[in-house]
């Protein structure tokens, strides 16, 4: 199963510019977020997933291979554009 489907979101890699302004080396941007995991954890469009389980997330598929086959919940550790940190509890 993709990722993708399994938390109801698309992810881009972050523009340099963004990276440069939130002082981040790494991540994978939420895009096209559709009813799922990450919606009902209250996750919103452009929210920045830096880490997952305290592993940082460099993009996609590394991503998928976090999150594949996990049982039970994750920690999904990140940021907003606007700057603000966010964490989530999702349950797999």
């Amino acid at each position: 199963v993709e990722v993708s489907i399994l938390l109801g979101a698309d992810f881009e890699p972050i523009s340099e510019k963004l990276l440069k302004r939130l002082s981040l080396d790494n991540g994978v941007q939420v895009v096209d977020l559709k009813s799922g995991k990450l919606m009902k954890a209250g996750v919103r469009e452009g929210f920045i997933i830096v880490r997952v389980d305290g592993k940082y997330v460099q993009n996609k598929e590394e991503l998928n291979r976090q999150l594949i086959g996990k049982q039970g919940g994750v920690l999904i550790e990140g940021i907003y554009p606007n700057g603000k940190m966010a964490y989530y509890g999702i349950g797999m």
